[in-house]
């Protein structure tokens, strides 16, 4: 099916793909990121958004990333 990536979420971080398919950029300075599913996915994706810089949202602490596990 046309526009769909075929790679995990934390891969298509990694390597650009879902910005490109997205056409939006992904920064510390200007995203932030929700992230729900198992959590394996939400840890992999984390870590990912973590190598660019983003950290996870605090009450004390705001940061980029928001995360809700779920089966």
């Amino acid at each position: 099916m046309p526009g769909r990536l075929h790679v995990r979420i934390p891969a298509a971080i990694e390597d650009g793909r879902l910005e490109a398919a997205a056409g939006v950029a992904l920064s510390a300075k200007t995203s932030q990121v929700m992230i729900c599913g198992n959590p394996e996915m939400v840890t992999d994706t984390t870590e990912a958004l973590k190598r660019r810089a983003m950290r996870k949202h605090r009450r004390r602490e705001p940061g980029h990333i928001t995360v809700e596990n779920y089966w």
